[in-house]
């Protein structure tokens, strides 16, 4: 998330002092579901097509959720409930962007539409008014520039059976937004006060406040999220700030990654880090694998996911840790001022047998990418993404493609040898020069 300028957010943690009572716990477990059962009623009353003309900005969607009486009839703040009902909206947005992404992807790949075709079907996905009017099975009515532009793209294409298409495309591709959990919700800055080394929440009771002791003194006023933890009689309060960013002495140049599963991060200069990365996804695979399986063939007699479940948050947090403690001497040793990192394909079935299938898909290259991205903005370290596609087999001398065998690059046009990870890192060192020389980084991250 970006701030203003030199500034950006990052998350903060605080924690309960003291173990809360089981009143207390069941008291905010209620709110949790109370506010669980507001967002499924906003995903199952405006995630369709007939709403999507009131989810910007939301405040249609806003005024009748007030007129519904849901919040009346479960006696939840309104500081939880119209926090919960924007929420929801926010998803029920993102669902449509990765609907309209995977329609996108299946008109790229249907050998069937002419590139006319193509045209037309994305000129209606992006513009709104006209998705609309046609999801909804009507004629688009634009005006001014948008319905010159519309004549023109539609006047050599089957404007019916595209319009079917992608109503078919749409249907196919679309989720509905649902959600199980209840272990946390959000509160804004009237559903709480600092006082007393704690924080006072706002209860469904009328002037009631529950009071929870908290490890620090630190005092906040911005939208938090309370995330709780019943079996363990507790709670974090995930507050986002805003800081400065640091300008450290020293930070300056280019440097190129290769990143990868088996070691996180190759520079450009031949220096790995993350090296036991591999052994900390490997652990968290093999974990799912043989605990979920057991998990499953004896469903009936399982008391539950719980000791499953944290197990497996522990191997997750280890590996966090490992990655920010990775990234941190990454930077901290290169101190690039700017860093190029190629884009990542999407997650791939290949693989040799199960195993490393499982791997590959349990990769968490997003978080991976999303931690150095983070860690880039508190040094005002510039990230750049390049374009990825052959950038492994490129030789970085010559630019001619080569050989990769076991981890070794060989060119057989100019004869270099170098190890597979740098000669990428390389590569990409160079896209991002080219890119940078040519006035193009609109793939700034």
């Amino acid at each position: 998330m970006k701030g203003h300028k030199d500034t950006i957010y990052k998350t903060v943690y605080q924690y309960n002092q003291i173990p809360l009572s089981a009143a207390d716990i069941e008291r905010l477990q209620e709110i949790a579901r109370d506010c669980r059962q507001v967002k499924n009623y906003v995903y199952d009353r405006y995630s369709g097509i007939r709403s999507l003309s009131k989810l910007h900005p939301g405040y249609t969607i806003q005024n009748e959720m007030t007129k519904s009486g849901l919040r009346e009839k479960l006696g939840l703040p309104s500081v939880y409930f119209y926090l919960s009902v924007f929420d929801a909206l926010g998803d029920i947005k993102s669902q449509w962007t990765r609907t309209k992404s995977r329609v996108g992807q299946n008109i790229r790949n249907n050998p069937n539409l002419s590139p006319e075709d193509r045209h037309y079907l994305r000129f209606v996905m992006k513009q709104s008014q006209c998705f609309e009017s046609v999801l909804m099975g009507g004629e688009p009515k634009l005006v001014g520039v948008w319905k010159e532009r519309y004549a023109d793209v539609q006047k050599d294409v089957d404007t019916h059976r595209l319009n079917q298409y992608l109503r078919r495309q749409v249907r196919r591709c679309r989720n509905k937004p649902h959600t199980d959990a209840a272990d946390g919700f959000l509160a804004s800055p009237k559903g709480y006060r600092y006082a007393d080394h704690g924080i006072y929440l706002s209860m469904k009771e009328s002037r009631r406040r529950l009071f929870i002791p908290l490890t620090d003194n630190n005092r906040y006023s911005c939208q938090i999220y309370v995330r709780l933890y019943p079996e363990k009689r507790g709670l974090t309060l995930n507050v986002p700030i805003e800081v400065k960013q640091r300008h450290p002495a020293g930070y300056s140049g280019e440097m190129g990654l290769a990143m990868g599963l088996k070691c996180m991060f190759v520079t450009n200069r031949g220096r790995a880090y993350g090296e036991k990365y591999l052994e900390y996804q490997s652990a968290l695979t093999d974990y799912v694998q043989k605990r979920l399986l057991r998990h499953q063939r004896n469903a009936k007699n399982n008391p539950g996911m719980k000791k499953y479940n944290a197990g497996k948050a522990r191997l997750e947090e280890a590996m966090h840790n490992y990655v920010n403690e990775e990234i941190n001497r990454m930077l901290d040793t290169e101190k690039p001022g700017v860093v190029y990192l190629p884009k990542l394909p999407p997650k791939s079935k290949a693989g040799f047998n199960r195993k490393v299938n499982a791997t590959v898909n349990m990769w968490q290259k997003g978080f991976v990418k999303s931690r150095l991205l983070q860690k880039c903005r508190e040094r005002s370290i510039e990230l750049v993404e390049v374009f990825g596609k052959g950038i492994s087999i490129q030789c970085s001398r010559c630019g001619a493609d080569g050989v990769k065998e076991k981890d070794v690059f060989r060119c057989p046009s100019c004869g270099i040898e170098m190890p597979e990870r740098q000669n990428t890192a390389k590569n990409v060192l160079k896209r991002g020069c080219a890119l940078r020389e040519d006035g193009v980084v609109e793939n700034k991250l």
